[in-house]
């Protein structure tokens, strides 16, 4: 429906190291949103009354799978687990029906499937608590024999961290490219410093990008306190650091890709440095603009609908401006429906 504006830096984008034109394979999240709208979000201890209340599918990796499969990618796997419940027939027949193969989905007689109150007021802001359920019972033995070579392995942190790694391992020892939304972000100083080198895209919104540069600054040892950095300069950072594709999505701003550009010689991880953007490419992508008679509507999708639009592009091998151009329209009409 909108075709965004694209501007790219005048030096020449690296491209990722691996280039699948595979299947999305989403190890996740699922759960069952419990949707209210009132005028105003609730401050500690006071109730906010809401007109009605909706539930809905939700989790944040059924969400990128969906997305993933109605945005460009014909084969897409989840990977996850539920209760033996309603809830359940909600969540995993709404990925059904946009193609999403869930035979990898294990049921849980002992644990109900997930579910999040998500309040959203008259502005789109929005406050989230998730009850994870079944999520927490989400293995890595289940990505075996769903994953192969030129596949892409889509994770979130809303699975214990200890699977995200195991399945991070399994997929790069299988020749997978591998994306972590590192969303929620709060445990981001629990993945390791092997996972952090592995991953293809680290993708993160402005807030988990803070988290995200503190557990890398623990992880490395390397440089200054960057409490006073720009969002760019944290990018930076984490890129050169990782040598990972950090994606940053900036809300209405659009989003920025920093690609790692190491000089000729230099070591593999060196040091923040007042000149690193200089030895670092970035891709930005303008947000889609809205048309006429248009409106944000609520925030709460925008970020899933990124990351499951880009993931999808880059498994069919789009160049990485247009997998974040694309991403970013996906973002913007995801916050008008």
């Amino acid at each position: 429906r909108r075709r965004p504006n694209s501007a790219m830096s005048d030096a020449p984008p690296s491209e990722p190291r691996d280039t699948p034109k595979g299947a999305v394979v989403v190890v996740g999240s699922a759960n069952v949103d419990l949707v209210m709208n009132p005028r105003d979000l609730p401050s500690p201890g006071v109730t906010v009354l809401a007109p009605s209340y909706k539930l809905l599918p939700g989790g944040k990796g059924a969400n990128q799978a969906y997305a993933c499969a109605k945005l460009g990618c014909e084969s897409v796997r989840f990977i996850g687990a539920t209760g033996d419940d309603d809830f359940s027939k909600l969540v995993l027949g709404n990925l059904e029906a946009a193609g999403v193969d869930v035979t990898g989905v294990a049921k849980r007689a002992d644990l109900p499937t997930a579910c999040a109150s998500v309040v959203v007021d008259a502005q789109g802001e929005n406050q989230i608590c998730v009850g994870s359920g079944a999520n927490a019972a989400v293995a890595a033995d289940q990505l075996d024999g769903r994953i192969a070579r030129g596949d892409v392995l889509l994770m979130q942190m809303e699975v214990p961290t200890p699977t995200l790694e195991a399945c991070v391992a399994k997929a790069k020892a299988c020749g997978a490219a591998v994306a972590v939304n590192v969303a929620p972000s709060a445990n981001a100083s629990a993945i390791g410093v092997d996972v952090y080198r592995a991953v293809d895209f680290l993708i993160v919104n402005q807030h988990e990008l803070e988290d995200v540069c503190d557990a890398v600054r623990g992880h490395f040892g390397q440089g200054e306190p960057l409490s006073s950095a720009s969002s760019a300069d944290l990018a930076v950072f984490v890129a050169r650091s990782t040598e990972t594709i950090v994606v940053v999505t900036l809300g209405a701003a659009g989003a920025k890709l920093f690609l790692p550009r190491r000089p000729a010689g230099a070591p593999a991880r060196v040091p923040h440095r007042a000149d690193a953007q200089k030895e670092t490419d970035v891709i930005a992508v303008d947000a889609a603009p809205l048309r006429d008679g248009e409106a944000i509507v609520d925030t709460v999708g925008a970020g899933d609908a990124f990351v499951g639009a880009f993931v999808a592009r880059v498994a069919r091998g789009d160049s990485l401006i247009r997998c974040a151009a694309i991403a970013a329209a996906a973002g913007t009409m995801a916050c008008t429906r």
